[in-house]
């Protein structure tokens, strides 16, 4: 028997059928095999099983973990969902720079100049915005839908986008990229890739960010990546990623804390969006639209079941802790439009 000992942000590679063994039974959710989650657990006495297919797992710091034998199970066979089909490309305007955009059968999605939701100027034509509402620009653009639903983010003044932060000398630092919100503090550039569109960029104080945009059927996958490139150890560094969803003529939406780390969205008309994260690191907090808050550490984590009303953004929040001289570390941030028929 072999014992591991966490380290914050550390995460342990299993082998097939590694069963960890806790020293007390665990609030472990008994489900199905997740193929886009890549996660199948379930609770047996004190013992959680991770199943073939699940390569990592979060530990929590200092905390004593005794790995048993394997055990042979094998989880059911998720069946094969129809591959989406993706179109991608980078676009140039005066207004907007170099942008990018990505279709899907059910999204047409904007990524401006600094990798956050909505572009400044137009799509090129035959990409579909929500021009019949006067835009033709696009952010988060559902046009599969009857009747037609309104982009998410551009009603109002657009709040989408992403900050990293950091102490350092007792000071805190941090870097906003939320273009049309009116915050542009990380250069970059986008990018399209067959699947997904990247953008790689650079903090001022050396943080490297490489995110990268992708769709899975209803989901919206934010990929991301935060490289220390600075001369020490960056210390209680965040990631925060906001975003207000609206609907035409209607900016109150109904937002709740649904689980650790997603909240769900009720915009008019009954449309329905989640957003959210399974990193453990991820917790949820809400806040006034307008003006946005920016600094991740005023935000607060909202316990499950909390539930409000206004023209409030939703602040998905990672506390990534120390991240050492030339580390990395990765995360997923996903919107989720299963709920909108289509």
């Amino acid at each position: 028997m072999s014992t591991i000992i966490a380290k914050h942000g550390q995460m342990l590679t299993m082998q097939p059928g590694d069963q960890i063994k806790f020293p007390a039974a665990l609030n472990t959710t008994e489900g199905a095999w997740r193929a886009d989650k890549r996660r199948y657990a379930y609770k047996w006495g004190s013992r959680v099983c991770f199943l073939a297919g699940i390569e990592r797992l979060y530990l929590v710091e200092g905390t004593t973990y005794s790995a048993t034998a394997p055990v042979v199970v094998q989880p059911p066979v998720p069946e094969p969902s129809p591959a989406t089909k993706v179109r991608t490309a980078t676009f140039t305007t005066d207004a907007g720079g170099l942008e990018a955009f990505l279709l899907t059968d059910f999204y047409a999605l904007g990524v401006g100049s600094r990798g956050s939701l909505g572009t400044a100027g137009r799509l090129p034509a035959g990409i579909p915005t929500d021009a019949d509402r006067g835009f033709l620009r696009a952010g988060i653009f559902c046009h599969a839908t009857v009747p037609l639903m309104g982009d998410a983010v551009l009603y109002g003044r657009s709040v989408e986008g992403f900050v990293i932060a950091h102490r350092a000398a007792e000071k805190q630092v941090q870097s906003a990229s939320a273009l049309l919100t009116g915050y542009y503090q990380i250069p970059g550039t986008v990018s399209a890739e067959p699947d997904a569109v990247r953008f790689i960029g650079t903090t001022s104080d050396e943080i490297g960010v490489d995110q990268r945009i992708s769709v899975d059927g209803k989901l919206i996958l934010i990929d991301v990546e935060l490289t220390n490139r600075t001369g020490a150890d960056l210390v209680d560094l965040r990631y925060m990623r906001l975003i207000d969803f609206d609907q035409p003529g209607a900016f109150e939406t109904v937002n709740e804390v649904i689980e650790r780390g997603w909240a769900r969205a009720t915009m008019a008309g009954n449309r329905v969006l989640m957003v959210g994260s399974d990193d453990p690191r991820a917790t949820i907090g809400l806040a006034v639209a307008v003006p946005p808050t920016l600094d991740p550490y005023a935000i607060k984590a909202l316990s499950v079941g909390t539930k409000r009303k206004g023209d409030d953004s939703i602040h998905v929040c990672f506390d990534i802790g120390t991240l050492a001289i030339g580390a990395s570390t990765r995360f997923r941030i996903v919107i989720d439009g299963s709920a909108i028929a289509s």
